[in-house]
């Protein structure tokens, strides 16, 4: 039989996690200002980006109050994966409503900031679109690829590399009669760590 002690700093944390932290201003705009929300999920919520870096620049926010990119695991890989969803289908909408052709991969730049970028603490995924439109700044080092910025697809094959696992487009073989073919490699989201 199965026992499980929940303790008063337990519940705190799940709360928290569900319903935000106090203070957060991300956490605010998830449960509170639906009216900026340009699509949601039961994981992300797409926003404009207050300050726009190029002519399509949106936030997609998590739901769960993840401090930072750093604090993802490889449980967290499909957390990335419907959060670049979720931005990418705002950006096509946004550019058929304007008339503009389909998005092209090449102009398009989507990931995270990484420490010490990062200016507010809640995990955001940025969508920039087209980066030729951004500033010398923002392309050279704010949103260029590397150190302080880092691609989503980049960051789901580290995460995946680092668990040892193999990388989420390869095929698995694995034998049907094999009794541990239904195994799930089990590892905490970054949302259930105490931050």
């Amino acid at each position: 039989m199965l026992c499980t002690t929940i303790t008063t700093a337990g519940i705190y944390l799940i709360y928290r996690k569900m319903h935000g932290v106090s203070g957060c201003s991300f956490c605010d705009i998830v449960t509170n200002k639906k009216d900026q929300h340009l699509a949601t999920s039961d994981k992300c919520v797409v926003i404009k980006d207050k300050s726009p870096k190029a002519p399509h620049h949106y936030l997609v926010l998590s739901r769960a109050h993840i401090n930072k990119p750093t604090d993802l695991t490889y449980a967290d890989v499909d957390l990335i994966k419907e959060m670049e969803t979720a931005g990418r289908e705002v950006l096509r909408v946004e550019l058929k409503a304007k008339g503009e052709a389909d998005t092209v991969e090449d102009m398009l730049r989507i990931g995270f900031h990484w420490p010490p970028m990062v200016r507010v603490n809640h995990l955001h995924m940025h969508v920039l679109y087209p980066v030729k439109d951004l500033g010398f700044f923002s392309k050279m080092l704010v949103f260029k690829p590397g150190k302080v910025f880092k691609e989503s697809g980049k960051l789901i094959q580290e995460l995946e590399e680092k668990s040892g696992r193999r990388p989420s487009d390869q095929v698995h073989d694995v034998d049907p009669n094999n009794p541990a073919k239904n195994d799930v490699y089990e590892a905490l989201p970054a949302h259930a760590i105490a931050n």
